[in-house]
């Protein structure tokens, strides 16, 4: 492998896909997550954090939330606003961290995250804020 091969190969190990979720409601983890029981939960600087592991891949999942964050209800606000839907930033009061690493994970990989905002977005009556 050349070297140059080696340092772009490093790099997609690096980079990540990060998707935020505005929700209504909290999703129960990891039972509301696709193949439940293969997720593990860990900690992440003191908060949960739910990880699926794949063929040198993974996918990480965190709630927060985000009520008094002025920039996110301002970015709530936005979206909501340019999908021309009337309901207020305010009552989304959670923040769902979806993850993908690395970027260049494969298509079941991509396929699994797409699963999880999309569930997101049904099943905690979510949106999906533009990165």
């Amino acid at each position: 492998m050349t070297r140059e091969k080696q340092g772009s190969r490093r790099w997609s190990f690096l980079m990540s896909i990060d998707q935020k979720v505005a929700c209504h409601r909290a999703p129960k983890l990891p039972n509301d997550l696709p193949r439940a029981m293969e997720w593990r939960r860990d900690d992440h600087k003191g908060a949960p954090i739910h990880v699926y592991s794949d063929r040198g891949w993974r996918i990480s999942v965190m709630v927060e939330s985000c009520a008094g964050d002025d920039a996110l209800q301002e970015a709530i606000a936005e979206e909501l606003a340019a999908a021309e839907d009337e309901r207020d930033p305010v009552d989304f009061g959670v923040m769902v961290y979806v993850t993908l690493e690395p970027a260049g994970a494969p298509q079941d990989g991509v396929d699994l995250m797409m699963a999880i905002l999309e569930m997101l977005a049904k099943t905690c009556d979510g949106i999906v804020l533009p990165n």
